[in-house]
């Protein structure tokens, strides 16, 4: 009886098929998994990005009770006079801007970490405000702007009653 060897044979990985679209998939993929990030993963921080000082992103929090909608910001070292409120029955713009201090020639700074520079935040209300009505107030660099709701309308029911022609 002969003996038989099996012999290891080395397999030859297939060749590749080029795709020319592949890399625009993985773009896609990729982009596509970005936007399911929640905004404050997108959110550039300074340690990320530390050019991108002239623009400063408040922290904001929409809360809803039944009889009004708050907004609060978080925008610290800023006077109030250099914040701005806009407020219509279904949306709200916050916009201002925080000067720079000119630095003097006898300082040398070594660590600098304040943001300097502008923002507007515009958000679209869960529902209808007076727009007349709203109050503002800024206290420890929190800024809250209370909205009290519109009046929904009632309904009116109204029976229709069908002729015979």
């Amino acid at each position: 009886m002969a003996h038989e060897k099996t012999l290891a044979r080395r397999e030859r990985p297939e060749m590749e098929i080029y795709e020319p679209w592949d890399t625009f998939r993985a773009m896609e993929r990729m982009f596509r998994d970005f936007l399911t990030l929640p905004p404050s993963m997108i959110r550039p921080r300074r340690w990320m990005m530390p050019e991108m000082h002239q623009e400063i992103v408040p922290e904001v929090d929409l809360c809803e009770t039944e009889s009004e909608l708050t907004l609060k910001a978080a925008i610290p070292g800023m006077s109030k006079d250099d914040i701005e409120i806009n407020v219509t029955s279904d949306r709200i713009t916050v916009s201002g801007e925080r000067k720079s201090e000119e630095q003097k020639p006898e300082e040398t700074y070594h660590v600098k970490q304040q943001s300097y520079g502008s923002f507007n935040i515009c958000y679209s209300l869960p529902a209808e405000v007076k727009p007349e009505e709203v109050k503002a107030s800024y206290k420890d660099g929190v800024l809250a702007v209370h909205m009290p709701k519109a009046e929904v309308a009632q309904e009116h029911k109204v029976k229709v009653e069908v002729e015979e022609k």
